[in-house]
């Protein structure tokens, strides 16, 4: 019960913060910005439209992540600078207990502020609906991809804990946290081209394709992955289609980016001697 103690103390702490308030605000605003000023063309559902073409793109994709790296990099960094981790440390919780239960108490005050920052565009786009503004408001699709707009969140809040769980200070937990979040949101695409290119001879005698190789790093990306299952979902076309493999490709990826930082993070915390 360790883990859940601690996991409960995380999420407490976590969504009374001003700063998690603060971010909440901003994210409901903004989305409800979009749901305001883009309208769907012809007789598209507005909630597909908006969540597809607008909120997704410009907002979950790339705030998301990062409020999942803010809210993680000092989990455990913090607490070892501040001092508190030995106290914590010195009550019946084991290091494995420490990361993965601010993982789970992180992430779960991160997926709650996600559904709460939804709430306002949703009275948003009921309202326009009911007034004949836009076209019906599909409330199954707009919750389902709340929840992988949250499941993006608990990703990067897991990474973020691992590198703060590996790191002796904070600033090199924020600076390991910042420098993956730029490297899956704004390079990943020129990393992996240039991969690919300087691979191509050695990707020749394997039995898969360079496109093959090419298709799985760009699902191996955590953001391009939720992009693909939310896409695949708002088609109606979830676990069917054409793209069947990469979303399960997809689901794997972002399975190990759940678990492997926290993993390795916890390998480099029981090596050292706080």
């Amino acid at each position: 019960m360790t883990l859940a103690a601690i996991a409960e103390k995380d999420f407490q702490d976590a969504v009374r913060s001003r700063g998690m308030i603060a971010l909440v605000a901003l994210f409901s605003l903004l989305v409800a910005l979009f749901a305001y000023v883009f309208t769907p063309p012809g007789e598209q559902f507005a909630t597909e439209f908006l969540l597809s073409v607008a909120v997704g793109p410009f907002l979950v994709t790339t705030l998301v992540p990062l409020v999942g790296v803010v809210v993680g990099y000092n989990a455990v960094s913090g607490e070892r600078e501040s001092g508190s981790l030995k106290l914590l440390l010195s009550l019946p919780h084991s290091r494995a207990d420490v990361v993965f239960g601010k993982v789970v108490g992180r992430g779960a005050a991160l997926s709650l502020a996600v559904f709460a920052g939804f709430l306002l565009p949703a009275a948003v786009l009921l309202a326009l609906s009911q007034l004949g503004y836009i076209q019906a408001f599909n409330v199954g699709s707009y919750l389902g991809y709340t929840v992988f707009a949250a499941v993006l969140g608990v990703v990067f809040v897991a990474i973020a804990v691992g590198f703060s769980a590996a790191a002796a200070t904070q600033r090199q937990a924020l600076i390991g946290g910042v420098a993956i979040y730029v490297l899956f949101v704004l390079l990943w695409g020129a990393v992996t081209g240039q991969f690919l290119g300087a691979a191509s001879g050695l990707i020749d005698p394997l039995p898969v394709s360079q496109q093959q190789v090419g298709v799985f790093l760009q699902v191996a990306n955590p953001t391009t992955g939720v992009e693909l299952l939310s896409n695949a979902f708002l088609g109606g076309q979830l676990f069917s289609g054409e793209s069947v493999n990469q979303q399960i490709s997809a689901i794997s990826m972002l399975v190990f980016w759940t678990i492997a930082p926290p993993l390795v993070g916890l390998w480099k915390f029981d090596a050292d001697d706080l």
